[in-house]
Order: C-alpha cells, then sequence, then structure tokens
C-alpha cells in the first residue's frame, strides 16, 4: 500500500530563500548587503553609513509576481541612510538572483549582485530586521 500525502508531492520541491546577502559593487570593493523577501527590504553598511529601504517589482503585463524570474527593468529600490543620503537601485532581476545598478547621491556607482553566503574579508555588512508576527 503507497500512502500519499494530501499535499501532493509539489510540497516537496525547495523554495526560493526568504532571505539573503546582496553584494553590492563598486571600483574592485564589494559591500554585503541583506535582503528579506517577506517585508521587501534591503540594506547595505557603506563606508560606516547603513542604508536601509524597500525594494518594489514594477507592475509586469500578464501579472507576474514579485520574486519571479522576470529579467529586465524588474523592479526599483531606494535606501535611505540616517545622514539623509540616498541610494537609488534600479533592478533588472529580482531575489533571489537579484542584479541590477545603484546610484548613490554622490554618483557613485555600483553593480548590485547575488552575495555569496558569510562574510568575506574586506567587505561590510547590515542586517535587515525583520518582523515577526
Amino acid at each position: 500500500m503507497v500512502f500519499v500525502a494530501p499535499w501532493g508531492l509539489a510540497s516537496l520541491a525547495v523554495s526560493a530563500p526568504q532571505s539573503g546577502v546582496a553584494a553590492f559593487v563598486t571600483e574592485g570593493r564589494t559591500y554585503e548587503g541583506e535582503y528579506a523577501v517577506k517585508n521587501q527590504a534591503i540594506s547595505v553598511n557603506i563606508d560606516g553609513l547603513v542604508y536601509r529601504g524597500n525594494y518594489a517589482a514594477n507592475l509586469q503585463e500578464g501579472g507576474a509576481a514579485p520574486g519571479g524570474a522576470q529579467v529586465g527593468n524588474w523592479g526599483r529600490a531606494f535606501l535611505f541612510a540616517t545622514s539623509a543620503k540616498v541610494l537609488q537601485c534600479q533592478l533588472d532581476s529580482g531575489f533571489p538572483r537579484v542584479s541590477g545598478r545603484c546610484q548613490s547621491a554622490d554618483g557613485r556607482n555600483f553593480d548590485l549582485k547575488p552575495g555569496a553566503p558569510g562574510k568575506p574579508s574586506g567587505a561590510t555588512s547590515a542586517k535587515v530586521k525583520t518582523p515577526t508576527s
């Protein structure tokens, strides 16, 4: 006799991570940031200044959901530091395989890429606070 769970085999599939590391790369230096899918938050510490904010997917024709396998003009992110500085990002693809470009208020450009788990030497990081419910 074979027992099949009522939720089927689809529940055995591995789901995408709900949080992870995003790498902000500029001038040969990598700053490790973090993202949280649940509250669409992203943060990064750049030279001691912590930027925090949220990302949002652009509305796509056909009603594609955020976090899907869309590529090209996926969305935007605005990150703010306590010093009133802003980091604006154009996201080409969503999380966890994020890619895009960011620019700080002083004109510094960053490539945004998926980050490797852990903190490599020479990188700085900031923690995203995820609300508990």
